[in-house]
């Protein structure tokens, strides 16, 4: 299923992204090419590049894509710049490798209390923060989880229903550390808002990144499949909060049981999550997986897991290397 070849080129021949989408065919042709140590192998990096530039919505992102995809003066360059993808897009949006947080550290009762401070906070902006948010998304969705509609425990059901941010928290602060992991918040920011109409960098500054448009409810097993890239979700064209879920493992839905289709709902007034940022991750993830750069990120991740001491010998200093086109960019 995954990764996919680049496909035939479509665009208008002799156009700038018809010759932009050349050149990644032509990397990916040559599977001969050497590899550079801080860079993902090449085939990836053409892959990555040529599905971002064919899946980017028309207009500023795609254009800057493809500018950019231009400007590199050869292959070595065009590898980098798929690195550059790679750490500030495919990177932003996945998840830490560390363990889900135990329920008991972020409860999931609804507090009529926390739901009034949601709405008083919003304004404020500065007070709002992931329990706010988590209770009041708790009132929205009816304590459930928003694909498999299973209760949450701490209201009589069977599974524990956390949120999940949409637009990573982590992609909104100042450079931090999470799970081992370096993130420069800027450039990823830039990254991302190049990929969508809405106004990222405004609608989530700050604790704004906590607000409902930006939440989603899910049980403990769909809310690590999403942000592990492996579960995701595309507006329907003509349903309002109308969703086709796709899967990065075979069989993943139907194992959670997970509709093809879900359709988002509320009898509150509060706002359901935001299309726009639902299809950026989408966008993510499939460039992710076509590329081979989910899989790439995941090998890394488990090496690193199994290795606690670099060898004197050098022989992992491929691991290293591979951690280090990880880290996020200014």
């Amino acid at each position: 299923m995954f990764p996919v070849l680049l496909p035939p080129n479509l665009f208008l021949k002799l156009s700038e992204l018809y010759t932009a989408y050349q050149r990644c065919l032509a990397l990916e042709a040559a599977t001969s090419s050497a590899s550079h140590q801080h860079c993902p192998p090449p085939i990836v990096c053409a892959r990555l590049l040529g599905h971002l530039l064919r899946l980017s919505p028309p207009g500023s992102g795609q254009d800057q894509v493809q500018r950019e995809i231009t400007l590199a003066a050869d292959d070595m360059k065009l590898k980098e710049l798929a690195s550059s993808y790679l750490s500030r897009f495919i990177c932003a949006f996945k998840r830490s490798g560390k363990p889900t947080p135990a329920p008991s550290e972020h409860p999931s009762h609804t507090s009529s209390e926390d739901v009034g401070q949601y709405s008083k906070a919003l304004v404020g902006e500065d007070t709002l923060d992931y329990r706010m948010a988590q209770a009041a998304a708790g009132r929205r969705d009816d304590n459930r989880c928003m694909l498999t509609g299973e209760r949450d425990y701490q209201d009589g059901g069977l599974v524990w229903v956390e949120v999940a941010h949409i637009i990573p928290e982590a992609a909104n602060g100042n450079i931090r550390e999470e799970g081992g992991k370096h993130f420069c918040s800027e450039g990823v920011r830039t990254v991302i808002s190049m990929f969508t109409d809405a106004n990222i960098l405004e609608e989530l500054a700050g604790n704004l990144i906590h607000r409902l448009e930006n939440i989603i409810s899910m049980e403990l097993s769909c809310r690590r499949a999403f942000g592990e890239l492996v579960l995701w979700l595309k507006p329907v064209e003509g349903l309002p909060h109308t969703y086709r879920v796709y899967e990065g493992r075979h069989r993943l839905k139907r194992r959670m049981s997970i509709p093809d289709t879900v359709t988002f709902s509320t009898t509150t007034e509060f706002p359901l999550p935001h299309p726009a940022y639902l299809a950026l991750h989408a966008l993510c993830c499939e460039v992710g997986w076509m590329s081979g750069a989910v899989e790439y990120i995941l090998d890394i991740e488990r090496r690193m897991d199994q290795t606690s001491v670099l060898a004197n010998d050098g022989s992992t200093a491929d691991v290293l290397m591979g951690a280090l086109t990880l880290v996020r960019r200014c």
